[in-house]
């Protein structure tokens, strides 16, 4: 049985820092009435390299100041790689396919969902990420 679950992890992992870029596909918040802060966040691009235990996101938008950020893996399964960051404003979450390489391989590209929650707000980020 360790075995079984050792092969799985395995072919769970991703392939190690290859960097993909995304764009928002979607973006989602609480407040549906402030179309200029939806706007601005459908223009982020992003770049997404998974590692072994953490996940590199960096963000850019002529919007709002850019960022990178390390997030950790907090747990992979066969259809999802689940990573958290804690900062002061806010618990983020990413979820991603546990081998990018092979859903563009297959598909040409992988969503991700980039969640960020605070006390007074919910934002999610569908992104479509592909190859540079």
């Amino acid at each position: 049985m360790r075995l079984l679950t050792a092969a799985l992890m395995l072919t769970a992992a991703p392939a190690l820092a290859e960097t993909y870029a995304c764009t928002v596909e979607a973006f989602t918040t609480f407040s549906q009435d402030d179309t200029a802060f939806i706007e601005a966040n459908l223009r982020k691009t992003y770049e997404l390299t998974p590692q072994r235990n953490s996940v590199t996101l960096t963000m850019r938008s002529a919007d709002f100041e850019g960022y990178t950020a390390t997030y950790a893996v907090t747990r992979r399964d066969l259809l999802d790689t689940f990573a958290q960051r804690e900062d002061r404003a806010s618990v983020d979450l990413l979820v991603l396919p546990p081998r990018p390489a092979d859903e563009i391989d297959r598909e040409g590209k992988f969503n991700v969902t980039l969640t960020a929650q605070g006390n007074h707000y919910t934002n999610s980020w569908l992104l479509t990420c592909t190859r540079p």
